[in-house]
């Protein structure tokens, strides 16, 4: 999903405060898009607020602590907003559903085009979405963490999981029952992951958005101090740079980033591009 949409969605919230805004003044929450489906005919995506990226990274509007602590993490798992769906026909947005976790357990749906938003009421029951579960497993923020059950064991508590199923029902019947697929789509355009590839290419290709390597062309190895201390050459931060715009226009995975860049150049990447291109992906020099 493009991150754009996504910064639209949340800046129109006023159930949560956001401290971090990007240059055009909207709050940053980082977020992934998980799944695609079709619902009659219209199409919805499940899309995921990750943690890492969020409560550990300075410019996130959501952010804690460089090195959270096990009560943090669970605070911030707990209440912050996890899972929100996108509902589109011919890729116009119709609208945008979140789960709100705090004060309560509820719906909240955005017009992404006039900002109008209303809740509703949610019967999920559970204290964690189950994307978040694995999450916290994924990271290792705790060694002994478990999932049994449907139950994450986490820093010495017990919180019950409601499932990803639990969730798509749960907004599918809301879907229904409120005819929003019904409702004339916006004329906000989302972009597919195949768009969006073909989007990175152009802009990748001289004279593009993405072409942060023709201006260091012949200077490629020049040492290039980033921050107090640290150094890199013109070729490390072309690649981080590019790394990072293809996170910020909408890619969803890092391997997909490998991928575009492999194309664009005609051939396998060697592990110094694929590092750089990870640390820019994951914005790793602004942590």
């Amino acid at each position: 999903m493009n991150r754009l949409i996504t910064l639209l969605f949340i800046s129109t919230l006023n159930n949560i405060s956001f401290g971090q805004i990007d240059a055009n003044g909207n709050p940053i929450f980082n977020s992934v898009t998980l799944k695609e489906e079709v619902l009659d005919s219209c199409s919805i995506s499940l899309n995921y607020y990750t943690l890492k990226g969020n409560i550990d990274t300075k410019k996130s509007s959501v952010f804690i602590s460089n090195n959270p602590t096990l009560d943090q993490i669970q605070n911030a798992a707990i209440n912050l907003p996890s899972d929100f769906y996108v509902l589109s026909k011919n890729q116009s947005l119709i609208c945008m559903i979140m789960i709100l976790n705090s004060p309560q357990r509820g719906f909240l749906v955005v017009n992404p085009q006039t900002g109008e938003q209303k809740e509703y009421k949610c019967k999920l029951k559970g204290d964690i979405s189950e994307n978040r579960a694995k999450e916290i497993i994924e990271n290792k923020y705790d060694n002994k963490s478990n999932i049994s059950n449907e139950i994450l064991f986490f820093n010495g508590k017990k919180l019950k999981i409601y499932t990803n199923n639990d969730a798509k029902s749960a907004v599918f019947n809301l879907i229904k029952s409120e005819k929003f697929d019904k409702i004339k789509a916006t004329n906000i355009k989302t972009l597919t992951q195949e768009e969006t590839k073909e989007i990175i290419l152009k802009e990748t290709k001289q004279g593009g958005k993405f072409d942060f390597f023709t201006p260091i062309k012949g200077k490629e190895y020049d040492g290039i101090q980033i921050k107090p201390g640290v150094f890199s050459t013109k070729i490390g931060i072309a690649l981080y740079n590019w790394g990072k715009a293809t996170y910020e226009i909408g890619l969803n995975k890092l391997e997909d980033a490998y991928s575009i860049f492999s194309e664009f150049k005609g051939r396998q990447l060697n592990e110094r591009e694929k590092e750089y291109i990870k640390l820019g992906f994951n914005r790793e020099l602004e942590k």
